[in-house]
Order: structure tokens, then C-alpha cells, then sequence
């Protein structure tokens, strides 16, 4: 997702100001938010923390498809997630709001934090080879104002849509004294207002709002492991952001460990033809540790079924 370690990508020169100046860039006061734990363990990787709700929307499999692009749309694994006790006849979508938090690459902050709303579609046979799962997402809302990781994910053919959040630096806020979460995105159209910019209208173009509960329904913990461990994809279905989500450290362990929510989403075009509320819901709230690997040949990923305890699901 973040362009920083591809010096293929970035002329040498360039990527040292790129460096100098993101570095001395403010990083977003999270309160939600834990210090990456593995920066100094792998300093020539991109690393960070994503805190996020990942929310497991089951629809019918034709609806599913129907939001594909037509080349992706038969490519469905429906094997691959029926072992996580999921119906062949419906399919997975994943609504994960988020912000990624404390990024480094060569032990400074490379990227600042960002909020962001995206629609994934996992379990997809992007190789053909009809087992190696990978995950498209087309359209992703972010702050208008955080260019490298704009650049970086358009590289990927992902449609950037600017956004105001609200939270605008956490992964969620308390509502209703309390006993929910909330998350709502605002239309931006402004390429050069800040992350506290006042939206363009008071309506909300996606939200979500959950409670906790004591289990992880309808799924196992390993479903979200392996969800977050496929290689992601756009509409450039050449090139692969291999993101590992570590879920052993410290930021998603012991009084950490990911949390059952369940709730609602509303979300708007383009991510689903009009706009549509799903209610009952169910997820987790866990803020993960990842370590990235960009704009790898997608072909390179062949099989690929995560490294270890950690993030293998």
C-alpha cells in the first residue's frame, strides 16, 4: 500500500525527501491506537499497526458477484471459505473501517496515521489455479491530503474516494453512553484540506455502529487470519500488496485480543449500486501489527498461505 520502500519506484534522491519530510510530519494523537512493536525487529520493511473494525457481511453468492468487475466475478473459491462454516451459496464481504497507525520504514515514521472505509472481496482465483487465495478491493475512502499512500494505492488501480472521518484519528468512538462504537464517513471532494476538514454535507456516505459481545460469531478468530493474510489486489491485477497481519504481538494479545462486535453498516455507491444498510452484522475489533511487502508480481504469490503462527489461518 505505501510507495516508501520501492526504490524501483522512486528515484533515489526523491525517496530521501520523501523520507525527511514524512518523518518530521505530525502523527495523528490516536487514543486507540498501540505502538508498533515490531519496527526495530524489521527496520528495512514497511511496518505498522492497523486498528480496525472487520466486519464479515454475508450476502448471496449472485449479489456477491454482481459487485465484482466481470473479469473477477466467476473466480470465487467457494470451498476455500466453506471449512470456516460458511454456506457455498453465500459469500464473505469484509467492511473494514480503520486507521493505520505508527508507520515505519528505517525507524522513522514514514507514512502519517490515516483513516480509511474499504469493501474487500476474499477468497478469489485470481492465478486460476483454483486454490491460491488472493482479495480485490476497486474503491477505498481516505483523507484527501496523505498523498504517499494515495499514490501508492492507486499504483495498485484501487480508486482512491476522499473522505472526511469521523472519528478523524481513531478507529472508532463511543455512542450511546457508551455501550456502541461508531464510524462515519463524509463526502470530501477537497485534494488539499486536512483530515479536520469540514465536510461537504452533513449526510454520511457510509457508517457503521456496533456492540460488543462476548464471542467471535459467525466465524472463527483463523477466518480473519486468513482473510487479512491474502494478497490484496486492484484493478491492476499484475501487481500485489503482500501485507502480513501479525496477529501474536503485543498489540492484538491478553488484554489486547480482538473483541466479538455486532451491529450495523450503511454504505453508498460505488461501493454497492444504491445506497444499502445490513443489519446484524458480526466481526471483531483488534488492532493488528503488520509487516509490508509492495508491488510484488501477483504470480509470485502462487499458494501463498501465510508464514507462521502468527499470521496463517
Amino acid at each position: 500500500m505505501y510507495p516508501v520502500p520501492s526504490l524501483s519506484l522512486v528515484p533515489i534522491a526523491l525517496f530521501a525527501l520523501l523520507a525527511l519530510t514524512t518523518a518530521l510530519a505530525p502523527q495523528a494523537n490516536c487514543t486507540t491506537c498501540l505502538p508498533n512493536p515490531i519496527a526495530t525487529t524489521y527496520p528495512t520493511n514497511v511496518t505498522g499497526t492497523i486498528n480496525a473494525t472487520t466486519s464479515v457481511v454475508l450476502v448471496s453468492l449472485p449479489y456477491a458477484r454482481s459487485l465484482l468487475p466481470s473479469r473477477f466475478a466467476n473466480s470465487v473459491l467457494t470451498h476455500a471459505y466453506t471449512r470456516f462454516n460458511i454456506h457455498p451459496s453465500t459469500y464473505p464481504l469484509v467492511l473494514e473501517t480503520a486507521i493505520d497507525h505508527d508507520i515505519r520504514f528505517n525507524n522513522i515514521n514514514a507514512v502519517r496515521d490515516f483513516s480509511s472505509l474499504r469493501l474487500t472481496f476474499p477468497f478469489l482465483d485470481l492465478l486460476g489455479d483454483g486454490y491460491s487465495n488472493f482479495r480485490y478491493t476497486g474503491h477505498i475512502y481516505l483523507p484527501p491530503d496523505n498523498i504517499l499512500v494515495i499514490d501508492g494505492i492507486e499504483a495498485y488501480g484501487q480508486t482512491v474516494l476522499p473522505a472526511f472521518f469521523d472519528p478523524p484519528d481513531a478507529a472508532y468512538k463511543s455512542a450511546k453512553n457508551n455501550k456502541l462504537i461508531s464510524f462515519t464517513v463524509y463526502a470530501n471532494s477537497s485534494t488539499s484540506s486536512s483530515r479536520h476538514h469540514r465536510p461537504c454535507s452533513n449526510h454520511p456516505i457510509a457508517s457503521t455502529l456496533f456492540r460488543d459481545i462476548p464471542s467471535i460469531p459467525p466465524v472463527s478468530l483463523s477466518f480473519f487470519k486468513n482473510i487479512t493474510n491474502q494478497p490484496l489486489f486492484g484493478n491492476n491485477s499484475n501487481i500485489c500488496d503482500n501485507q502480513i497481519a501479525l496477529w501474536n504481538t503485543t498489540t492484538s494479545t491478553g488484554a489486547y485480543a480482538p473483541q466479538g462486535i455486532v451491529g450495523e453498516a450503511t454504505i453508498s455507491p460505488p461501493l454497492v449500486p444504491r445506497r444499502t444498510t445490513f443489519r446484524g452484522i458480526r466481526g471483531i475489533r483488534a488492532d493488528r501489527t503488520f509487516l509490508e511487502n509492495n508491488y510484488l508480481p501477483c504470480e509470485s504469490l502462487k499458494g501463498y498461505a501465510g508464514t507462521g503462527e502468527g499470521d496463517s489461518g
